[in-house]
């Protein structure tokens, strides 16, 4: 419907525009008339006044020749052909104003001035055959010549051709005013049409454009009242699908838009809910999973503290006794002391495998808790000799390099608990792992920043594939787990941790030609021990 309407409107300014240009030829055809009519009675008055001259020329030529007989014919054969021209030309544009003629008036005014034409061609004649041929020579009386050639400029037929010529001019004047006027009023009229008409055609576009945008104005705020619920989100809303055809598809389609949109939209809300709701359901699992762990974990540290309590208790009886039993006066048989060495040394084992076990309970943030306090550097050698010294079986026997001078001002922080039990660890280890051999190489070096202290055997030695992942907790080598299948794999992880938490490191390295050196490592400090440098 409003596309019909559009049509309508589009081919009445159509017709309006094709009226406009209609008019417009016709104005101009109409103005092109009266100005060719202004022109040639314009033209027509020119060649009568130019004729009336020249026949007043030659006249005073005829005077002049009367008079001396000695007048230039030249001239006056110039005159006849002009006014001849002249007449040819009168005669050519009074045939053109008869095309343009538009009244009974016009045609009678033309007719009037073809005769005075036709006149004024045949006197033209007789008076050039008469002063050509000089026929005016056969009359001998002066007086009597000049008659007869006035009569023949001024008389033809009994008509004054001078009244005549001068009726004929006025007339041509009055009639030059005449369409001059009316080519005017022709301009003044069109101009008024075409004014009247722009003027219709204005308040009919107008009226039109009214017309249109008041029909399309209300669907359209509709449909932008639409875009701006979808953006604010509310994709439930809807437009109204009345009104004209083409507005109301529009409207409809909005409709299907916003009803996919809002579809759309809610099922992916519920996916989302959905989605959070499985993710809620899969994080009470998990946390559920992870209390579970945790209580499973608790469980197995507790029952670890409880077996390695219930394992201390007869190791520290069966070690005591052994201790006591060795300490006897009158026991003094070989073989005695040697059962009892053995179980010194059974007890001995199953307490350090004790002591792993509580490592294990206790978890590694117990070995990264440590207290730290200042000790000499020379305190600190005597300390790891004797350590190192004390844990040795007696089947061992300990080298200690040559100690370097130490200066007193050198001094580092220990926690001599735990430090110990990285001594045990690799004292163990070499004992261990280098059954072939009884000898140990101790070598402590001090330097400005740090104290290293190296522990050599000659054992299994150390393959370079093995790397760091010896430091990993319950990783062993081939060649360990051959040697010593009871170990856990625990020591080297438990003395590493130790070592950081001393901002210190431990490592490994092949002992050429056979074994393992053991290097550790601490930071020195260097001034006098403050009692508030602990930590």
């Amino acid at each position: 419907m409003y596309l019909r309407k559009l049509i309508i409107s589009l081919c009445i300014l159509m017709a309006i525009i094709v009226l406009q240009s209609g008019i417009g030829f016709w104005a101009h055809q109409n103005s092109e008339f009266h100005t060719e009519r202004n022109r040639i009675a314009n033209q027509m008055l020119t060649e009568f006044i130019s004729l009336r001259a020249d026949k007043q020329r030659l006249k005073v030529w005829l005077a002049e020749y009367l008079i001396t007989e000695k007048a230039n014919t030249g001239f006056r054969d110039t005159l006849f052909s002009r006014m001849q021209q002249q007449l040819t030309t009168l005669d050519q544009l009074a045939i053109r104003d008869q095309l343009f003629s538009n009244s009974e008036a016009d045609l009678q005014h033309i007719m009037q001035q073809v005769k005075v034409i036709s006149l004024l061609q045949t006197n033209l004649q007789n008076l050039k055959q008469v002063l050509i041929t000089r026929e005016i020579d056969l009359y001998q009386d002066a007086s009597e010549r000049w008659q007869i050639l006035i009569s023949l400029f001024d008389t033809f037929q009994d008509t004054d051709l001078a009244e005549l010529l001068q009726q004929a001019i006025t007339q041509q004047k009055k009639r030059a005013n005449a369409t001059e006027n009316d080519a005017l009023q022709a301009v003044q009229n069109v101009k008024q049409v075409m004014l009247l008409i722009s003027i219709a055609g204005i308040m009919l576009a107008v009226l039109l454009g009214f017309h249109l945008s008041k029909a399309l104005r209300r669907p359209l705020q509709q449909l932008l009242d639409g875009t701006k619920q979808l953006q604010q989100g509310n994709f439930s809303h809807r437009i109204n699908e009345q009104g004209p055809t083409e507005f109301a598809e529009l409207a409809r389609q909005f409709n299907l838009m916003s009803s996919y949109i809002y579809t759309i939209t809610e099922q992916e809300k519920k996916s989302q809910q959905a989605t959070e709701q499985r993710v809620q359901t899969r994080t009470a699992e998990l946390q559920q999973a992870l209390a579970q762990l945790h209580q499973a974990e608790f469980r197995q540290k507790q029952l670890l503290t409880d077996i390695s309590h219930e394992l201390r208790t007869p190791a520290t009886s069966i070690q005591g006794e052994a201790e006591i039993s060795l300490r006897g006066k009158d026991k003094d048989s070989q073989e005695y002391k040697e059962a009892f060495s053995r179980i010194l040394a059974s007890s001995q084992q199953l307490n350090r495998r004790i002591d792993d076990l509580l490592f294990l309970a206790r978890g590694e943030e117990r070995l990264l808790q440590v207290s730290l306090k200042a000790i000499s550097l020379s305190q600190f050698a005597s300390l790891v000799c004797s350590l190192i010294q004390q844990q040795l079986n007696s089947r061992f026997q300990l080298a200690i390099s040559p100690l370097p001078a130490l200066p007193d001002e050198q001094w580092l922080l220990l926690d001599a608990e735990k430090f110990t039990t990285v001594l045990g660890i690799i004292t163990e280890n070499a004992q261990h792992y280098a059954k072939q051999s009884n000898q140990l190489q101790l070598t402590l070096r001090p330097t400005d920043n740090d104290i290293t202290i190296q522990l050599s055997d000659q054992g299994i030695g150390l393959k370079p594939e093995d790397g760091q992942q010896l430091f990993d907790r319950h990783y062993r080598s081939e060649a360990a787990r051959k040697a010593r299948p009871d170990g856990l794999g625990i020591g080297l992880s438990i003395a590493k941790a130790i070592m950081q938490a001393h901002d210190g490191t431990i490592k490994l390295v092949a002992n050429t030609p056979q074994g393992t050196i053991v290097v550790l490592s601490l930071p020195l400090f260097n001034g006098t021990i403050d009692e508030n440098t602990d930590r």
